[in-house]
């Protein structure tokens, strides 16, 4: 009797963890081909290219590569002297035509005021047109003058923003063009998340569903919220031949593999650069609510770490 009593408890207890594992593998493919989650999800950031808008020798660096900076902070200086020695050229032809503008007022002027009694018309008008004429050449010596404080101004980059300077390009005495790329810029508290989620799963997928991101190779997990879905992407079945005719690839009718869709997540917290612009995560769409985190966080962790030892 005893034995028949083992017999039923290890044949219960076994029917038991076989129904528990069931239970578990069926939650687990059910979550992975039907629930709104990706593992092809990238943090994000706004970068900013930073090229000079003049054209000459650096001649100091002030910043080091991935170096956090803020707004207003001198990055590199170029060629100051000759930018300078520039714009006391335009200020001399300024002061010029400021003179010569004040010789022809008062030409003018007296020649208007003795009229044609003592002069002819012509000479009177004469004077009032080479008025003019300096007039507009002062106005053209002020405009380059402008242009070349414009110009010395610009020979310190700035940092446009708060963030870190990467890809550094740029060294003292080196010859750098106006619109050549030299830094970038990161820009603080602009990281967002970038999920590309099958098309198949967008169905639980809505701008202001709470989502849940795991970075690969952390236990961490961030919160945000979806806050747009992409209009579109690049078809990539169709082109257009020489004479403007469509042409459309062939697919398989047994090998349909489902478009990925970029959606932006909006983070609650901003991670610094913790976690740089280009890495990996993985990103589970919850619903309206965080009641379902809990759940799905210890199965995200586990296709973490499968991935990042597969």
């Amino acid at each position: 009797m005893k034995a028949l009593t083992r017999k039923i408890s290890r044949f219960a207890i076994t029917l038991v963890l076989v129904i528990i594992a069931v239970m578990v593998i069926f939650r687990a493919w059910v979550f992975y081909t039907e629930s709104p989650w990706t593992r092809d999800a990238k943090f994000s950031a706004d970068v900013v290219a930073i090229a000079p808008d003049v054209t000459g020798l650096v001649t100091q660096v002030k910043v080091s590569d991935n170096q956090l900076v803020k707004q207003g902070d001198v990055l590199f200086v170029i060629d100051r002297p000759r930018y300078q020695k520039a714009l006391e050229e335009d200020e001399a032809d300024v002061a010029y035509y400021q003179a010569l503008v004040a010789e022809k007022q008062r030409e003018a002027a007296r020649r208007n005021q003795l009229g044609t009694s003592a002069m002819s018309r012509e000479a009177i008008d004469q004077a009032n047109n080479d008025l003019q004429t300096t007039q507009h050449q002062l106005a053209k010596a002020i405009a380059v003058r402008d242009l070349a404080k414009i110009d010395l101004a610009r020979t310190m980059v700035s940092a446009p923003a708060d963030g870190w300077v990467t890809n550094l390009n740029v060294y003292t005495g080196e010859f750098i063009t106006r619109g050549s790329a030299a830094v970038a810029l990161v820009k603080a508290n602009s990281y967002y998340v970038q999920a590309y989620m099958e098309e198949t799963k967008l169905a639980g997928v809505r701008p202001g569903y709470r989502a849940e991101i795991t970075p690969l190779g952390s236990n961490q997990t961030l919160h945000g919220t979806v806050e747009s879905i992409a209009a579109g992407v690049t078809n990539s079945s169709t082109s257009v031949d020489s004479k403007g005719m469509a042409t459309v690839d062939s697919n398989l009718e047994w090998v349909r593999l489902a478009q990925r869709v970029p959606v932006r997540i909006r983070l609650d917290s901003q991670p610094g650069n913790l976690y740089p612009a280009g890495t990996t995560a993985t990103v589970v769409v919850t619903g309206k609510k965080d009641r379902q985190q809990h759940e799905i966080s210890p199965f995200i962790r586990l296709v973490n770490r499968v991935r990042e030892f597969g």
